[in-house]
């Protein structure tokens, strides 16, 4: 169809860039070492992926990206595709499937989890509340129990459940900043956090003073920039401070997304953001 061929006729042009000055060496033995770990959020591709699942994949791995991060798993499969053969189709472009974000309840955790366990992927990360009432103290106290309930469930599968912030968790009811609650009250070896650097930003909040306050809560990280009108934009393009992020967050997992792009087309945004990334977040 033509989105596959306009996807990979621009994925061609991008390659012969930055991530593809090694296809002249005689040997892959003389390639260049091997990048720090870094995914990305597939939804930042979701205009392409639903049209060209595979093509998508092998453009992740061509730009550099060492993992993927997916989303609307249902405990089965990923994009239509069952759970296995996705594994497959990331493994055959060597890409690791690190986490996902999904709709995970404690009523299908356990499904969830053994799926996960059983293609090798790390976290399961629930973004927002997925439905949960969140208009009171007592409604995030309820989430933050069944949150314990169900990284109780994950662990006994050997994954780790997530929370993704947006912003409405930074929403003060009275004198109480909620998104404090489901940190205090989630068990740190339960419950992890994914911060997304964009709703902090957005919200006017610095996650430094969240990542000195909750020091080890915070294992993975999305990278999200956002500009002066207030989009997601290209990494580098905004205002966060990325540096002093990834100084204090002590993240082990770093995803990139962007929820828009103004400034070129999926592809091409996420070819800028890694290029970015590896030349002045990811020093060596």
């Amino acid at each position: 169809m033509s989105t596959r061929r306009e996807f990979l006729r621009s994925l061609s042009l991008l390659s012969a860039g930055l991530f593809m000055a090694s296809a002249s060496c005689k040997t892959r033995r003389q390639q260049p070492e091997k990048k720090q770990a870094l995914g990305i959020q597939l939804y930042s591709l979701r205009d392409v992926i639903w049209d060209d699942l595979q093509g998508t994949i092998e453009g992740v791995s061509k730009l550099g990206f060492t993992g993927v991060e997916a989303y609307g798993f249902d405990g089965r499969s990923f994009f239509g595709m069952e759970a296995r053969a996705f594994k497959q189709l990331c493994d055959d472009v060597a890409l690791e499937i690190y986490s996902t974000h999904t709709g995970i309840t404690e009523q299908n955790a356990a499904e969830y989890a053994e799926t996960a366990a059983g293609i090798g992927m790390k976290y399961l990360v629930l973004p927002s509340f997925g439905g949960r009432p969140h208009s009171t103290i007592a409604d995030y106290q309820k989430a933050a129990e069944e949150m314990n309930r169900i990284g109780e469930i994950c662990k006994s599968f050997g994954v780790r459940f997530g929370y993704h912030n947006h912003d409405f968790e930074f929403r003060k009811i009275g004198e109480i900043m909620p998104y404090d609650i489901l940190l205090k009250e989630t068990e740190p070896e339960l419950v992890t956090f994914q911060a997304d650097t964009y709703f902090f930003a957005k919200s006017g909040l610095d996650p430094v003073h969240f990542f000195k306050t909750y020091p080890g809560r915070f294992e993975s990280l999305h990278l999200k920039d956002v500009a002066m009108d207030g989009e997601s934009c290209i990494i580098g393009n905004g205002i966060v401070d990325f540096e002093a992020v990834l100084a204090s967050a002590g993240a082990t997992l770093l995803i990139y997304e962007q929820e828009h792009c103004a400034e070129g087309s999926s592809l091409y945004c996420a070819e800028q953001s890694i290029r970015y990334i590896h030349s002045h977040l990811l020093k060596h």
